[in-house]
């Protein structure tokens, strides 16, 4: 079920795996999806090209290299941008998607159309590399419902009416669409009433925006991705334009079209742009602090030493004992740290091997490592303050929104600067830190999930909400586009500790904010967020049944009204069933399934856990049908 990149990865694998290990089998595959296979819903031909990736080109691959730890034979390909100069990407029918192909640089953001046409060559490719026994079929209609049939068979119902039967079903639907909470259906019905208009959590690009209209005051909560889209198909997706002025700067010409945003969030501030920057200084290492062994022991409540290789163990670090957000952290700064130090040691008072050994032995952010960057780093603003980085405006308040404005158009060109010029190299170090303990956690979930712990779900929250802020944010181009519609007065800040409620009586929204003393008021409001998939009660029918028919369970946050995931078994993606046992035929990866399922893209040359769960469930896969193949 689904058509998207998970599919196509597993395929991939299906592929690359199948002659080994069932040699002359034979087999059907059935892939079920309303959109166009490789792609899905979310890399649809259809949608508009200013709708781009927060990747670079160059960064993108469906294929595995040579630094992929899988059971499975590697078979390399091409990256989006690999492909994009090659004959296939000429071949496209998608219009407009062969030029920008044609036009594509390494470190070009893509649209998300042409990062379907590749998906969808990648899906071709793998369909082509089957061997001769194995044939595959779309089906472009919805699943609705998913039943056992007598000896263990499954059985798929298609919204047109037919159904497919199948020994194996894995869902794989991707980011599905959540469900409205009661202040969210409170909100949709008063702002009806008042002749205003409400969007409620969703893939922005999904939506009609027409009830927006031009030079209507909108109250927007969020300032990540959806939010970026928004602003895009508000401004250049209502005629608008760009234009860069001869000394580099960005201005925007208004068509008239537009409506004028009043935005803000629980931070305040954008996720920060994405950094292309290339390290200066010693090449990045594996994980030393954030490594699965540390992560375990963290859970343990016991500190464990550095990764295998990494140098001498640190002392053990001081009480309380580290939790996964602080090797986390503490991992970040070094990376940050080992490319100041190595990249531009001008700017630093000691030596690296000084800096580094005293650094691995003090816990992270306690008053002696502290100290330790104080003397060694003797410019304040080369300093990493991961605090501030997270909550800029935590204890600032605002005589003005004027005086907002005018402090987030220097937060925000200060950190596209961050993103853009080599001097700061050293935040491309804390990024790449950042990705391999990323990596590191993903390993965590999927050997150890189920030992988290309250402690553990927590910091591992943290931990994503801060990976999401810091490394995918948008183009670093968006944040310029953002702060020329500021100047343009289109964009408005409403800061930090954004709260909006429903005026019934004066017919408005009204927005408050740690950040600023006064309200805002206006009939309009988006909360500019994906809503948090919801397996129970979302639109997704066979999820749904299958939950409320008592063959499924999901698992909702204490916090949450509208948000569950399905609950799939650590390690293999099996469904549980309210009993507690898998079900043997049925598997879920994705956003809405718990089992450590993760990603979508990867980086090339990163050992990326997309690919390693893809050939595993892959290898699962044809063994499990093949020995279903031969019993009698």
């Amino acid at each position: 079920m689904g058509a998207g990149p998970r599919t196509t990865g597993i395929l991939e694998r299906i592929a690359a795996n199948f002659a080994a290990l069932w040699p002359g089998g034979a087999l059907r595959i059935d892939v079920v999806d309303p959109y166009p296979p490789g792609g899905g819903r979310v890399w649809r031909d259809g949608q508009s090209p200013r709708m781009l990736m927060n990747s670079r080109a160059r960064d993108v691959t469906m294929f595995t290299d040579d630094s992929v730890e899988c059971a499975g034979p590697v078979t390399p390909g091409p990256t989006l941008f690999e492909w994009a100069a090659g004959p296939h990407a000429r071949e496209t029918p998608v219009a407009g998607v062969a030029a920008e192909a044609r036009s594509l640089a390494p470190d070009s953001f893509p649209s998300r159309r042409l990062a379907g046409a590749y998906l969808a060559w990648c899906f071709d490719r793998a369909r082509t590399s089957l061997p001769p026994g194995v044939e595959v079929h779309d089906h472009r209609a919805a699943a609705v419902a998913l039943t056992d049939r007598p000896g263990g068979r499954q059985r798929v119902a298609l919204c047109d009416g037919s159904f497919v039967d199948a020994d194996v079903v894995v869902l794989a639907q991707g980011n599905i669409d959540g469900s409205m909470d009661a202040a969210q259906r409170q909100h949709a019905s008063s702002a009806a009433r008042w002749g205003g208009a409400y969007l409620p959590p969703s893939c922005t690009a999904d939506v009609d925006l027409s009830a927006f209209p031009p030079g209507a005051d909108v109250i927007v909560s969020g300032l990540g991705l959806a939010f970026v889209d928004l602003m895009s198909l508000m401004s250049e997706g209502r005629g608008g334009r760009f234009v860069r002025d001869d000394g580099g700067g960005l201005r925007y010409e208004a068509s008239g079209s537009e409506p004028v945003l009043w935005v803000g969030s629980r931070r305040g501030v954008p996720h920060l742009p994405k950094n292309g920057l290339r390290t200066r200084g010693a090449e990045p290492g594996p994980a030393r602090f954030a490594t699965v062994a540390n992560f375990k022991a963290a859970l343990a409540g016991a500190p464990d030493g550095p990764a295998p290789g990494a140098g001498p163990a640190p002392a053990p670090e001081a009480d309380p004992a580290p939790d996964l957000w602080s090797l986390t952290a503490k991992e970040v700064g070094w990376g940050y740290y080992r490319e100041l130090f190595t990249g531009h040691p001008g700017r630093t008072a000691v030596s690296w091997a000084d800096f580094a050994r005293a650094y691995a032995e003090l816990p992270w952010d306690g008053p002696e490592s502290r100290a330790l960057i104080r003397r060694s780093v003797p410019t304040a603003d080369d300093r990493l303050d991961l605090d501030a980085l997270r909550r800029p405006l935590a204890g600032r308040r605002f005589p003005s929104g004027r005086a907002l404005d005018a402090w987030m158009r220097r937060h925000v060109r200060a950190s596209v600067d961050r993103a853009t010029r080599p001097v700061h190299s050293a935040w491309a170090g804390a990024a790449r830190a950042l990705f391999e303990a990323g990596n590191e956690l993903g390993e965590l979930l999927v050997s150890d999930g189920d030992a988290l712990g309250p402690g553990g779900e927590r910091d591992i929250e943290r931990i994503s909400e801060f990976n999401s802020f810091f490394t995918s944010g948008p183009p670093p181009f968006r944040l310029e586009q953002l702060m020329a519609l500021s100047d343009a007065g289109l964009v408005h800040f409403l800061g930090a500790g954004l709260r909006v409620r429903a005026d019934e009586t004066a017919g408005f929204f009204a927005a408050a904010s740690d950040s600023l003393a006064d309200e805002f008021r206006g009939r309009y409001f988006v909360e500019a967020r994906l809503a948090a998939p919801d397996a129970r009660g979302g639109e997704d029918r066979l999820l749904r049944g299958l939950i409320a028919r008592g063959r499924a369970t999901a698992r909702r946050p204490a916090d949450a009204e509208n948000a569950s995931r399905l609950v799939a078994r650590e390690g293999d993606y099996r469904i549980t069933e309210p009993s507690g046992e898998p079900h043997p035929r049925r598997y879920a990866l994705g956003a809405f399934a718990t089992g450590g399922s993760l990603g979508s893209f990867s980086v090339p040359g990163t050992n990326s856990p997309f690919f390693r769960q893809n050939d595993d469930v892959g290898r699962r896969l044809i063994r499990q049908l093949r020995a279903l193949r031969s019993v009698p």
